[in-house]
């Protein structure tokens, strides 16, 4: 799973490295509140606070706290999964997020998850042409 939100932390096609922080937060696939996915609530959290971009993964194996092991090569009635989260933007940008927004939601949740960040540097990071072009056929 793949959303795309905000614009780009950096701007240009080109760019010298920049200094960001690197969110991430891990859920389970089948955690859900209100009927609505955590992981979609939280992306849409990180849209609305204007983190610059967010995606959710799937992973291919994992296990936390419950020491489950859980793996998408055996069939379940039920696909649980860990979903991987990853936002970036500055690092300002990301701790006021922790504090006024991501944390405050997730522990009043009964739900389990990890949340950590690092520092990172952002080498390149550009919009891709998104003109839509129309194909040239013959009839």
């Amino acid at each position: 799973v793949i959303i795309r939100l905000g614009e780009p932390p950096l701007r240009g096609p080109l760019m010298t490295c920049k200094k960001m922080k690197l969110l991430k937060v891990y859920v389970s696939s089948t955690d859900r509140i209100n009927h609505v996915l955590l992981y979609e609530i939280i992306a849409k959290k990180a849209k609305d606070f204007g983190i610059a971009g967010a995606t959710a993964a799937r992973a291919m194996l994992g296990y936390g706290p419950s020491s489950v092991l859980r793996d998408t090569r055996f069939f379940e009635l039920v696909e649980k999964y860990p979903v991987i989260m990853e936002m970036v933007d500055t690092p300002e940008k990301i701790d006021q997020f922790l504090e006024k927004e991501l944390l405050p939601f997730l522990e009043n949740q009964p739900k389990g998850c990890m949340v950590y960040t690092f520092d990172v540097d952002v080498h390149l990071a550009k919009m891709g042409d998104t003109k839509i072009k129309k194909c040239q056929c013959e009839e």
